[in-house]
């Protein structure tokens, strides 16, 4: 085993795409590491053999009493604490602002250092893709917040989310579900209006995660609180899952989902 490296077993439901995401790699690194002859196939039950990301080219660099940074136009308090690996919460606080503030052009903020959180998150034994990555970690004010508004547990969003895209907002499918929780343009379009909102877009981060979080709630009202059929439905839709049954895929999925989910309980 290549120095640095970890051993993962593939799980039911994985591919080489989704553990590359989830560990902070690449698919090209996965196959050299493995000699892996097509990218394509990988054994469930089988060993991987996952090289570490430098922490270097994963984590923003930040000193041990912080910065400072002076707002450029379209900042905002979400795009400045994503940018420096910190959350927005504790940004707001370093300023005595409030999430709801409205940062102006030219405002100085205060940005404190984020070394604490990436060591904390190592200390849990969340996924390494995630421990190493202080801007993705940054997120998780995010999907408390939310997961709290809608009533829905925490872990669910974010076990969903992270299965989905690895939290990376830039990911978009060959279906053009974008972003953090991978929304269809369909699902945005109805819970836009659901939620009396059509400001709501699924390249706002805080957006995409409430969107993700008020779906996620609604398939827990319709399946009666069947976690794992609403996450099936999440994947292949309420009404499919209804009249078909889950597909061999959709079972992957959800099997997929939940040892993703048990990373954040």
């Amino acid at each position: 085993m290549p120095a640095g490296a970890t051993v993962v077993r593939v799980q039911a439901g994985q591919n080489l795409s989704q553990i590359a995401r989830t560990y902070g790699t690449t698919v090209s690194a996965l196959v050299a590491a493995n000699n892996i002859s097509n990218p394509n196939v990988v054994v469930i039950g089988s060993s991987l053999s996952v090289p570490t990301p430098p922490t270097a080219s994963t984590a923003p660099a930040s000193s041990s009493v912080g910065s400072t940074v002076v707002a450029q136009l379209g900042d905002s308090l979400w795009s400045i604490a994503n940018k420096n690996g910190i959350s927005p919460t504790a940004l707001a606080q370093a300023n005595g602002l409030t999430l709801s503030s409205t940062v102006l052009i030219g405002m100085k903020l205060k940005v404190p250092a984020s070394t604490a959180a990436v060591s904390a998150a190592s200390a849990r034994g969340y996924p390494s893709g995630l421990a190493a990555n202080s801007s993705r970690l940054a997120l998780q004010p995010v999907f408390q917040e939310w997961a709290s508004h809608f009533g829905v547990p925490v872990a669910l969003v974010e076990g969903t989310c992270w299965w989905e895209s690895g939290w990376q907002l830039g990911v978009v499918s060959s279906t053009g579900a974008v972003g953090i929780g991978q929304l269809e343009p369909s699902t945005v379009a109805t819970l836009s209006s659901e939620l009396g909102d059509q400001s709501l877009s699924a390249t706002d981060t805080s957006d995409n995660i409430e969107m993700s979080a008020a779906y996620l709630h609604q398939l827990l009202v319709e399946t009666g609180g069947n976690e794992g059929e609403a996450i099936a439905s999440y994947y292949q839709g309420f009404a499919s899952v209804t009249q078909n049954g889950m597909l061999a895929s959709t079972v992957q999925y959800v099997q997929g989902v939940e040892a993703s989910i048990a990373l954040f309980n």
